[in-house]
């Protein structure tokens, strides 16, 4: 697949991981510098100022800047104003007043005579200075405009101070401690410069200038982002194993489902998961396992159903066959044969009115089953006592019995009300009973028994018939199901009828037999309270 889930879930993590990375970058980089300058500068004054409080115990220091402060030929000076220093201050008087002097010493000799010495010991003074504040050393006279430090050789330059630079100066004498960055253009590279008055005898006799370079903390900031883009990198391996995980973990339920789901397309509605899993996976999974199943049963339904559909065309095509036949050829016969006695004329009429009789059951038996069996079908159900129902089905069906010299016993003990259709239970009970005169001997007895619990009744028809076979009963209920040995009049949809009619009012219809042994059928009720609201006699003008 183009667009896998294990892909998308990659690209997803891996750039919410970048963007991330991205804004917490920049956060890093800007907070890191500003904290590393703010720690950097904090330092440095720490450092200037402890380099201040010593300086005055140093000789080289003290003589100095005593003489740049009180020349032998000039008047003390303020601070910010020129003045003589140390023997240079009074051969460079007029340079003084044009600019800034900045006077380097280094440890190389470059000239002869009496001061090469002592331009050697400052030259390593000012070095110990550099190394002691970690960074370059100025040191500034309170009445001079002569800036000294150690550097690459000894000389003397005009330099002309940035306005931020000369007033941090003159802070710092008047007593401030200050820090800037206004030295960097006179440095060459950007830098910090921390700066702190010397106090000599309880006045300012000068101030000390340390210069730190940010290369070094721009360093530092570098190798935080390393270490950042280090970590990132560490992150985003670990987000891309993470993510694979994550996707394998989701993919291969979702890939077994797929499967699934193919198979049911093409056919396979035994196909299952098998997965078992506590999350929405899982619960998916388990639903479409549920709807394999469902699917399945639906087809074997359908399949039964067809098979149904089937034996019942083959069953009603047999059914109405018989009779046809019978009347066609009785009518062949009595239009053939004109000369036919009247007595031979007498029993084809009644043969061709028996088949006519057997085709309208049939038709009949067939439209009130569909009737019951469509569900938009309405019964016209009314408060009733049933028991006055099947007593009138009772004495309908004893005008029959008597034919075989068979009686009827009944045991109605006490009403049953309930809300059905009269004449749909009148005709329930006379189909068992017309079922069971059917099938009983003659002479014999059939016995309709009420039994009445705390949760329900029954109603049971029990004859002394020759019984059914035990793998006869669950057809029994079963269109067109019959015995045609013993039922040569049944259509064989009687007990359907029944079925649906107990079922359509919410009851329950079951057989018990054994062969040779007789019948029960028996109408299972759940007892319902109080006595119907008007007599079940009203509705007895209802045909069956």
């Amino acid at each position: 697949m183009k667009h896998t889930l294990l892909r998308k879930m990659l690209l997803y993590f891996s750039a919410i991981i970048l963007l991330f990375s991205l804004i917490i970058g920049l956060a890093f980089a800007c907070l890191f510098a500003r904290h590393s300058q703010d720690v950097h500068q904090e330092e440095m004054q720490k450092r200037a100022i402890a380099l201040a409080a010593a300086i005055p115990a140093m000789e080289e220091a003290a003589a100095l800047l005593q003489a740049e402060s009180i020349g032998p030929d000039t008047q003390p000076a303020q601070p910010g104003r020129g003045g003589p220093g140390m023997g240079h201050a009074r051969h460079h008087g007029r340079m003084m007043q044009q600019g800034w002097c900045r006077r380097q010493y280094t440890l190389a000799p470059h000239e002869a005579g009496s001061n090469s010495e002592a331009d050697q010991r400052l030259a390593s003074f000012f070095r110990q200075l550099n190394e002691l504040g970690e960074g370059e050393v100025w040191l500034v006279g309170a009445g001079s405009h002569i800036i000294r430090s150690y550097g690459a050789e000894n000389e003397e330059t005009i330099t002309e101070l940035p306005p931020a630079a000369e007033a941090l100066i003159t802070d710092v004498l008047s007593g401030q401690p200050a820090r800037s960055q206004a030295f960097s253009p006179l440095l060459g590279v950007p830098a910090i410069t921390a700066a702190a008055p010397i106090y000599h005898d309880g006045r300012i006799s000068g101030a000390i200038l340390l210069h730190h370079s940010l290369q070094n903390m721009e360093t530092s900031i570098w190798q935080g982002l390393r270490l950042l883009a280090l970590s990132l990198l560490l992150a985003l391996l670990l987000t891309g194993t993470l993510a694979w995980g994550l996707a394998r973990h989701f993919s291969s339920p979702l890939l077994k489902m797929q499967q699934t789901a193919r198979a049911f397309a093409s056919g396979d509605l035994t196909a299952r998961t098998g997965i078992r899993q506590q999350d929405e996976i899982g619960q998916l999974a388990a639903d479409l396992d549920a709807l394999g199943t469902e699917l399945l049963q639906a087809r074997t339904e359908r399949q039964e159903l067809q098979k149904q559909r089937q034996e019942f065309l083959a069953a009603i095509s047999h059914e109405l066959r018989t009779p046809l036949t019978i009347l066609r050829g009785t009518l062949e016969l009595l239009w053939q044969d004109l000369s036919m006695t009247s007595e031979a004329k007498a029993r084809c009429q009644s043969q061709a009115s028996s088949s006519l009789k057997t085709l309208e059951r049939l038709v009949g038996d067939l439209l009130e089953l569909t009737r019951l069996q469509n569900p938009g079908f309405i019964l016209q159900k009314a408060p009733l006592d049933i028991t006055e129902a099947f007593r009138d089905a009772v004495r309908q069906m004893q005008v029959i019995a008597r034919d075989k010299h068979i009686t009827i016993q009944t045991d109605f003990s006490q009403p049953l009300p309930m809300d059905g259709d009269y004449g749909r239970l009148r005709q329930l009970l006379i189909i068992l009973l017309d079922n069971a005169i059917k099938f009983s001997p003659e002479a014999s007895a059939i016995t309709v028994r009420q039994q009445v619990s705390e949760t329900g009744w029954q109603i049971s028809v029990i004859d002394q018939g020759c019984g059914i076979a035990p793998e006869e009963l669950p057809h029994i209920f079963a269109k067109f199901h019959s015995t045609r040995s013993n039922n040569q009049q049944g259509t064989g949809l009687g007990l359907a009828i029944a079925q649906e009619i107990a079922q359509r009012h919410g009851l329950q219809l079951t057989c018990k037999s054994q062969p040779a042994q007789g019948s029960t059928f028996t109408i299972h009720g759940r007892k319902s309270s109080g006595l119907p609201a008007f007599s079940a006699m009203q509705n007895r003008d209802i045909l069956v």
